[in-house]
């Protein structure tokens, strides 16, 4: 149940009711995808970026293995020492090095040519024609897959992962040079379907003439802890443990929820803040901090749910994430989020349902949407917890986001050019050089 309006009008981008995954049945799928086979590029993955896109990536490539699916995921790496072709259990990770990220431009163009010449010569041969490509964020990145996927007649879906001010349009726009412009122009007239994890993105969409057809509307999944970890972790909870599990960049706004952890200790409060993460604020903040100081760093850690279960609180005052994965994994440990009202915010929360929306990313406004939340009697802070958790569990599940990542490309017409593929084997994949 949806207890307020705000809540009611969560539900369209997750029950189906809207957006362009509905527009196909979740099940009977099976025999259209080339030889149930997928191409996954992210801009970054392991072991050179732990991030939410990162994490996201790997798991619902893993849901998708589960379900039959051949997942090949595609990205470039910095790292000297790492394997340019690595098998998994849901087929095949290939890699391509490169001197920077191909996102980057600028000075670094030979790194983003390199890449997005790479990819479709690596992505060449008859085994690949009709294998849908997804990627993940259309930055400079995107180029190379969706070369692959023009040059193999394949299905090609773009994920978009900001609204507002961290739209990824507005970034290409942004770059100094005509190259930016030219992969925005060629990705909104030639990208099949766009995964909108918002309806403000969506939305966003729409103002750019892409056609109603072409939008997805899913959020991004999560892989749900057990129940019963919860209910050991509520009895152990106190109501004083918040935490920020995510880089520590300073346009995440680490430092806002630093002052004002430190403002209310400093006013007699009693709470913990957990920094989760590395990064440069890392660096900055971490000397700051005294004795006495309600601020701890964690660094990076591999499994950030132990931290989550043992937190009470996730705090976040990023003005460019909305639907964050460190969000989304904090509600499905049944960790109450506090978070800024950035871009879809609203569709996952209910205010004083299942978390607070802060309407100011200033030190003033979290100390005080903290201070409330500490105020929370045991019951109440009880109930939020599992509204967070139960949210997460009815909604943004990885196996029910892997369905409906099958249902978008299912969406996709064949383009009569593609024939039935031979199967990509991690046989394959050794085959040709990095």
């Amino acid at each position: 149940m949806y207890p307020s309006s705000e809540g009611a009008a969560m539900r369209s981008i997750y029950d189906g009711s809207e957006g362009g995954a509905a527009r196909s049945a979740l099940h009977p799928i099976a025999g259209t995808m080339a030889d149930r086979s997928l191409i996954l590029a992210v801009a970054t993955y392991f072991p050179d970026s732990y991030g939410g896109a990162e994490r996201q990536a790997r798991i619902l490539a893993e849901a998708l293995g589960r379900k039959g699916v051949t997942v090949t995921l595609v990205a470039p790496t910095l790292a000297r020492d790492v394997p340019l072709e690595e098998p998994t259990s849901f087929g095949c990770i290939v890699r391509k090095r490169v001197r920077a990220w191909p996102n980057l431009g600028g000075r670094n163009i030979l790194s983003f040519l390199a890449w997005s010449l790479w990819v479709p010569w690596r992505l060449r041969g008859p085994e690949w024609r009709g294998v849908p490509v997804y990627v993940f964020h259309a930055r400079l990145h995107a180029l190379g897959p969706a070369l692959a996927a023009w040059r193999n007649a394949s299905p090609l879906l773009v994920k978009l992962g900001g609204g507002g001010e961290a739209s990824e349009f507005a970034a290409l726009r942004g770059k100094k040079f005509l190259y930016g412009r030219l992969v925005e122009g060629l990705l909104r007239r030639r990208v099949d379907v766009f995964v909108a994890n918002s309806k403000q993105i969506a939305t966003e969409l729409r103002k750019l003439r892409v056609a109603p057809a072409r939008i997805a509307e899913f959020p991004n999944g999560v892989a749900l802890p057990p129940l019963d970890d919860l209910h050991r972790a509520l009895a152990k909870r106190d109501g004083r443990g918040f935490i920020y599990a995510a880089r520590l960049h300073p346009d995440k706004n680490v430092g806002v929820l630093h002052d004002a952890a430190t403002a209310l200790a400093a006013a007699g409060v009693k709470l913990r803040l957990r920094l989760v993460g590395d990064g440069p604020e890392k660096d900055r903040l971490e000397p700051l901090a005294s004795a006495g100081s309600p601020v701890t760093f964690a660094g990076f850690v591999a499994d950030v749910y132990p931290e989550l279960q043992a937190s009470d609180f996730f705090v976040c005052a990023s003005q460019r994430e909305g639907q964050s994965n460190a969000l989304l994994e904090a509600m499905s440990a049944g960790v109450i989020p506090i978070v800024f009202r950035a871009s879809g915010v609203a569709e996952v929360i209910s205010h004083g349902w299942n978390g607070f929306i802060v309407e100011e990313a200033t030190p003033d406004a979290f100390a005080e949407a903290m201070r409330q939340a500490l105020a929370l009697s045991p019951a109440a802070r009880r109930e939020m917890s599992l509204a967070a958790r139960g949210f997460a569990q009815d909604n943004i599940g990885i196996d029910a986001i892997a369905e409906r990542t099958l249902a978008a490309i299912a969406s996709v017409r064949p383009d009569p050019r593609a024939r039935a593929p031979q199967p990509v084997r991690g046989r394959l994949i050794g085959e040709g050089g990095a």
